[in-house]
């Protein structure tokens, strides 16, 4: 009953416009003082050290990184070289934008810093070279999404923060369905490029790609430091937060020499109004858990969705579209802070791998960025693309339902999530 209650009260608050970290912080110290199960103390105190968390801290540095990154231009010099090698292709500029975002997606592990950064220019070169703008836009807004999967990602960081799965694996197993992700995307701009009637491009010379790639590989090493770094355990994801924060300002000011002190403060200050944000969300959340615990719903939901089927693969078919009718509503990291404790019971309880079951929902709930009616990168792009909202959402149903059958394989295809983690004996 205390849930139920809970539950419609959080969604009213959401309904009225109350932002989530508020409708949940709210909610749920509302019904722990109406039943006396925690004193005004205990909860000032729970939400504080649920912050005391050295994983946390990893993605305050990833968002400073994707900041840096952003404000250094470096993605103009990524674009140039994704140019050089698939620019020739039948849609090639589509291609390139695909390209583009899986690179950049191991810098910043953010898809509105992928829209907002580079999105633009992505947008305005296809354009000029004669696509629609439409097509350009669900290009940018689809590979965006890229970025949350493929490490570092600080979805993996807040789920696994929030689930108790390692971090690590997390992030190296999303490196495979990020990368069969942008390849079917690349498929898909093939077809709808030929069907078209796109122009073509000249192909780069040998020496051009060269010059592009000795331009780009300082800020293409970030990525593979990363992965490296990782997968060897010369260091923790969190610690690699801080090596690709220090990294990218070191990129940044000596190398392309694009970033100054006082880009550099200002990157800073806005770090800690995003990263404050993020933070007071998963403080709120932790309360929400308390209560959720406290009634036993976790346990109870469990138990439903268990009764429904007691095949395993059913049962995950049915997970995946609740997911996705949630996404759709609701902003992602609101379904990780809200549903965490519950998806991880889930997985126990079925018998999956965790990690294989994390990045599953970390997939599906990335859909919500390119769905209506509340996803976020849909309507930046398409704010920044100036076209109407029919136009954006017709034009991006097709990767919609390429990333669903990308979402299927990723569900039904465990070694896909789980070789690489396995492999480096990070599950």
């Amino acid at each position: 009953m205390i849930g139920a209650i809970m539950f419609i009260l959080l969604i009213g608050l959401m309904f009225l416009g109350v932002p989530i970290a508020f409708s949940m912080g709210l909610s749920a110290i509302l019904m722990l003082l109406i039943n006396a199960t925690a004193t005004p103390v205990a909860i000032t105190t729970r939400a504080v050290n649920s912050l005391d968390s050295f994983t946390t801290m990893a993605i305050p540095f990833f968002m400073m990184a994707s900041f840096i990154l952003t404000g250094s231009k470096v993605g103009v010099k990524i674009f140039r070289f994704a140019g050089t090698l698939v620019r020739h292709l039948r849609g090639g500029l589509a291609h390139v934008n695909v390209l583009t975002s899986m690179i950049m997606a191991g810098m910043s592990g953010s898809a509105v810093s992928d829209v907002s950064g580079i999105g633009r220019m992505e947008m305005d070169a296809m354009e000029e070279a004669g696509y629609d703008k439409p097509f350009a836009a669900a290009v940018t807004a689809a590979s965006s999404t890229i970025a949350p999967i493929i490490p570092p990602s600080t979805s993996c960081v807040l789920y696994g923060s929030i689930t108790g799965v390692s971090i690590g694996a997390l992030l190296i197993g999303g490196l495979l369905p990020g990368i069969l992700m942008g390849l079917l995307q690349m498929v898909l701009c093939w077809i709808i490029s030929k069907k078209n009637g796109y122009p073509l491009q000249n192909k780069a010379s040998r020496h051009e790609i060269w010059v592009a790639f000795k331009d780009s590989f300082a800020a293409m090493m970030m990525p593979v430091i990363l992965v490296v770094g990782i997968l060897s355990g010369y260091f923790t994801p969190t610690e690699g937060a801080c090596v690709a924060t220090v990294y990218s300002i070191l990129i940044g000011m000596f190398v392309y020499k694009t970033l100054t002190l006082k880009k550099l403060f200002k990157i800073l200050m806005d770090t800690s109004v995003f990263a404050g944000a993020t933070l007071f969300v998963l403080s709120m959340a932790s309360i929400f858990g308390l209560v959720l615990t406290h009634n036993q719903i976790p346990t109870k939901l469990t138990a439903f969705f268990l009764g429904l089927s007691d095949n395993k693969y059913i049962l995950l078919f049915l997970i995946n579209v609740l997911l996705l009718v949630l996404g759709m509503l609701m902003e992602g990291n609101a379904i990780y802070m809200i549903m965490g404790p519950i998806l991880g019971m889930l997985a126990v309880q079925l018998g999956c791998n965790p990690v294989h079951f994390g990045i599953m929902v970390i997939f599906n709930l990335t859909l919500g960025l390119i769905t209506p009616p509340v996803g976020l990168c849909l309507f930046l792009t398409q704010k920044v693309a100036g076209i109407t909202t029919h136009q954006m959402i017709k034009s991006v149903m097709p990767f919609v339902i390429m990333m669903i059958c990308c979402l299927l394989i990723i569900t039904y295809w465990e070694p896909l999530v789980v070789w690489l983690p396995k492999l480096f004996h990070l599950c």
